[in-house]
């Protein structure tokens, strides 16, 4: 029976799909795992990362590994699968508690040679009641960009939004910013950050005219690890 042109087009599609499905599962195989402390930086990081690399080229992974006293588990699970041969970038809070997890980690030499640490933010500006001077994920923001993601309807009660000269004119930016705001919307009768909290960090991360400066290190820590 002859071959007709339909039959060389399936052909051509079958090969093509699989050609796709080799590439796609070299690039898993080689992915670069980017650690993240929580939900907020789950949502906020693909958003800004977008915006200056592409993921999937580069073969860059999100994974959430909810909270710092997750981490010590997480990476022991990572070095018992095929997966400890590949990069991991750890990202975390630049605060006493997350710093202290990640320093158990080293001293139990849970990071191995392919793991790059990365504090969010990397300046140093809150200062914490233990005399520790860092930042958190918010702070990782300019302060105005935080203040117009965190003072929006979908995020803050309407009677809390109209609040927000009064809430500037006692914020202090070197102290932890979250904290402040959650007080003053308690104050005002407003809980339940923890539906919230994701809802910011997506907000913070649109809401970026540039890329912040903690992210602009990523990008390139990220770049240097793919070389």
């Amino acid at each position: 029976m002859p071959t007709t042109l339909d039959d060389i087009a399936r052909e051509m599609a079958i090969s093509d799909l699989h050609d796709k499905a080799v590439m796609a599962r070299a690039t898993e195989e080689q992915a670069i795992f980017v650690f993240v402390e929580g939900d907020s930086e789950e949502a906020a990081l693909p958003l800004l990362l977008s915006n200056a690399i592409d993921m999937e080229t580069l073969g860059v992974k999100i994974a959430n590994y909810n909270g710092h006293g997750n981490l010590r588990a997480a990476l022991r699970l990572l070095r018992l699968t095929l997966s400890h041969a590949r990069p991991v970038v750890v990202t975390y809070d630049n605060d006493p508690a997350s710093i202290q997890s990640v320093s158990k980690c080293e001293k139990q030499n849970l990071l191995g040679e392919l793991a790059y640490l990365l504090p969010i933010p990397a300046e140093t500006v809150v200062s914490y009641p233990s005399g520790h001077v860092g930042r958190s994920f918010e702070e990782s923001f300019p302060v105005e960009t935080f203040l117009n993601a965190a003072f929006a309807d979908d995020i803050l009660a309407t009677h809390v939004v109209t609040q927000r000269a009064r809430f500037e004119s006692q914020f202090d930016p070197a102290l932890p910013w979250l904290r402040q705001l959650q007080r003053f919307a308690a104050e005002l009768g407003s809980k339940g950050w923890s539906t919230r909290k994701r809802s910011l960090a997506e907000a913070m991360a649109k809401g970026c005219d540039q890329l912040p400066p903690t992210y602009v290190r990523l990008v390139t820590l990220l770049q240097e690890v793919r070389a």
